[in-house]
Parts: structure tokens; C-alpha cells; sequence
């Protein structure tokens, strides 16, 4: 009887450690990003998938690819709730995902392979934010600084820079928080805008 209730038993794991692998792997499509079907993380320094979209987005700008007045219309909310779901700690990863896959949906598969072809690094984003009056000290080569990330490990050096930069984008002394934020959400703050232009 013993002998006939021990293979029930392995049988019995073995379905469930089964499941429990299916609700693992359901939960991994639904957190990965549309986007990621394109756009690639695998060259050197890439940018996020994210910040590809978005420094992709600006760049089709005078191209054939260029975004529509139509698709501008349906992407301003979408970046727009993009920075609010960024600027918001208790907003979760799958918040921003979803809206990154509608936002995926609503460029076509031509313009999302042009972006990829862009192969988008964090050095010109840095260069980016660097023409917008954001220093972004890189101590290791290939690392973007999250913008507004404060004056943690920064030389004095560094900190003079960013000063300065601060002070020639008209920015008060002490300005910390805001100024950080704003410079966090900067790229895409710059993808709204330009996209409120085509869609007007």
C-alpha cells in the first residue's frame, strides 16, 4: 500500500510545482514590455527601453518615419501619464509598462525599427540632457546618472558644474527637489512638447 501511495505522492508534487511554474511564467509576460519585441537592451551602453522610445521618438523628427498628427494626438496623454506615473513612489512598474505598451501600439512597426536601428546609448542621452542645461556626471564609462538623483559622490568638481548648469538654466539656489524632478522627466517633458506641435 506504501509502495502505491509514495508515485501518487511524487505525481502530486510534480503537478504542482508544474502550476506554480505556468503562474510564474503568466506573470512574467505580463510585466514584460511590448516594446522589448523591437527594441533591444544588448548593444553597448543602451539606453532603457524606455528612453529609447522616447529619444527615438524626437529623432524621427524631419524624417520619413516621422510620428502623425494623429499619433501625436494619441501619444501627449500617454508621456504625459508616463511623467505622472514617474514622478509618483507609489505608482508600481506595471503601471508604467502598460502605458509604455500602449504607446508601443501606437507607433507603427516601420518607425519602432527605425528607432531600433538607432541603437539609442546612455552617452547621448547624456549629451542630451547635457544641450538642456543637465550635468550628468558619468564616473564609469557607459553609466548614465539618473537625473535628480541629488549630490551623492559627486567631486567638488562635479558639483560646481552642476551649480553652474543650474544657474544658466535660471534655476534658484536650493531648488533640490523640484529641479530634480523636472530634470528626471526632462526627455520626456521634451517628447510631450514636441509632440503638442504636430498635434495642434
Amino acid at each position: 500500500m506504501k509502495k502505491a501511495i509514495f508515485p501518487l505522492l511524487l505525481l502530486l508534487i510534480a503537478i504542482t510545482l508544474s502550476a506554480c511554474g505556468t503562474a510564474a511564467e503568466e506573470n512574467a509576460a505580463e510585466t514584460t514590455s511590448l516594446a522589448g519585441e523591437y527594441l533591444s537592451t544588448e548593444h553597448n551602453d543602451a539606453a532603457s527601453i524606455r528612453n529609447q522610445l522616447a529619444y527615438g521618438t524626437l529623432l524621427l523628427a524631419n524624417t520619413p518615419d516621422a510620428v502623425s498628427t494623429e499619433q501625436a494626438t494619441t501619444l501627449v496623454p500617454l508621456w504625459q501619464a508616463v511623467v505622472l506615473l514617474s514622478g509618483d513612489e507609489n505608482s508600481a512598474p506595471e503601471e508604467l509598462t502598460a502605458v509604455q505598451d500602449q504607446i508601443t501600439e501606437t507607433l507603427t512597426e516601420t518607425q519602432l525599427q527605425s528607432i531600433a536601428t538607432m541603437q539609442i546609448t546612455n552617452a547621448q542621452l547624456n549629451a542630451f540632457y547635457a544641450e538642456n542645461g543637465v550635468v550628468m556626471p558619468t564616473p564609469v564609462p557607459g553609466v548614465t546618472r539618473e537625473p535628480g538623483s541629488g549630490n551623492g559622490g559627486k567631486t567638488e568638481e562635479e558639483k560646481a558644474a552642476t551649480q553652474e548648469a543650474a544657474a544658466a538654466a535660471g534655476m534658484e539656489p536650493g531648488s533640490g527637489s523640484s529641479a530634480g524632478q523636472a530634470a528626471k522627466t526632462l526627455l520626456f517633458d521634451n517628447v510631450i512638447e514636441y509632440l503638442s506641435g504636430i498635434a495642434e
